[in-house]
């Protein structure tokens, strides 16, 4: 949200159902093991790019009745709009669900956590990724570790998540050999009010711009032996952890928001920026923080607002003793001068 008020509690922005028809699931399935994906690098496949039968089915189970409810739970009188142009089908090689200890590729990124796309400030609408199980997976764990949740996606499982704001990332149970493919549908929805119909829309746009020139990136350092590719790769891999670092950290909610107040504070010249800040942590520490709390972001919040307002303080505090200082010392040069000077003119007469 552009406009974040975070005495509210941060939404858990991760969504869960089931698909209880399979004979869709196995058809796709069955043809992507026919294309003979790579067993040393991920695959993929854009929804574009597949045969109209296959289309069709993936387009039939991405408008499943259980999909579209678990949405409108969870958010009510909202229009719900399938992104074609950013759904795909993405196979794990069986060398990849063996250890997350990947060469420096840009692989390397689904093991690191991230958060998927940049978008995260932009109001009134949101962009969820869905992760859909394909096979009976029990290695590859995906954790959302703002929650935090650890999920194994398996046959019919489904797994929805804010695709610019819920950090995540996968890992493995144990390192036992398996030759199987893990195969999973990545389906997209942009969520949004009907009054913002054009919100909904621009996101969607930016989002798949967004989508397919990471894609063509990460495809681009995926197999090579160049040496400049390899580092564009980690140059990737250190700018997403820092993306999700300074949100796992900090908040972009919350730097947004404690930037709006210094603005207001500057403006008004009155300690807006101190008493948002004092307000909030009090509020959220009181109010909303249950005992042994485990929620990352309520913990986040209360230690960042603790630390803005008392770096203010104490900044106040010393800049009022060095005002006083600086007080004592004008004085004392004052009164010499005014010795000196009275002396200068005792002389005169």
């Amino acid at each position: 949200m552009l406009f974040y008020f975070p005495y509210k509690h941060q939404k858990n922005r991760v969504y869960k159902c089931k698909i209880n028809d399979y004979t869709e699931i196995d058809i796709l399935r069955n043809w992507v093991i026919a294309q003979n994906p790579d067993n040393n690098s991920s695959s993929h496949w854009w929804y574009s790019e597949l045969p109209a039968d296959i289309s069709l089915l993936y387009s039939k189970i991405a408008s499943d009745k259980n999909i579209i409810t678990m949405f409108s739970n969870n958010a009510k009188n909202m229009n719900i709009d399938i992104i074609n142009d950013m759904n795909e089908i993405y196979v794990t090689a069986p060398q990849k669900v063996i250890s997350s200890d990947v060469s420096n590729t840009s692989d390397k990124i689904f093991y690191t956590r991230h958060i998927d796309g940049p978008y995260f400030l932009f109001p009134f609408a949101s962009c969820y990724r869905i992760i859909l199980g394909l096979d009976d997976n029990s290695n590859v764990v995906t954790c959302f570790n703002m929650i935090p949740q650890d999920t194994v996606v398996k046959k019919g499982d489904v797994v929805a998540f804010d695709y610019h704001r819920e950090p995540h990332y996968i890992y493995n149970k144990n390192k036992e050999i398996t030759n199987n493919h893990r195969v999973i549908l990545k389906i997209h929805y942009c969520i949004y009010p009907q009054w913002a119909y054009y919100f909904g829309k621009i996101l969607s746009r930016l989002s798949i711009q967004y989508n397919r020139g990471f894609r063509n990136l990460f495809l681009f350092t995926l197999k090579t032996e160049e040496k400049y590719k390899n580092n564009i790769a980690y140059l990737m891999i250190l700018s997403t952890r820092i993306f999700h670092d300074i949100e796992y950290y900090i908040g972009y909610n919350n730097i947004s928001f404690a930037s709006m107040m210094y603005y207001i504070g500057y403006l008004t010249h009155y300690n807006i920026f101190l008493l948002g800040c004092l307000l909030i942590h009090y509020a959220r520490k009181t109010i909303y923080v249950p005992e042994n709390c485990k929620n990352v972001a309520l913990k986040r919040d209360i230690i960042f607002y603790y630390v803005i307002y008392s770096f203010q303080i104490y900044y106040i505090y010393y800049t009022y003793l060095l005002f006083l200082q600086h007080t004592y010392y004008t004085n004392a040069l004052l009164f010499i001068y005014i010795i000196n000077d009275m002396k200068y003119i005792y002389e005169l007469l």
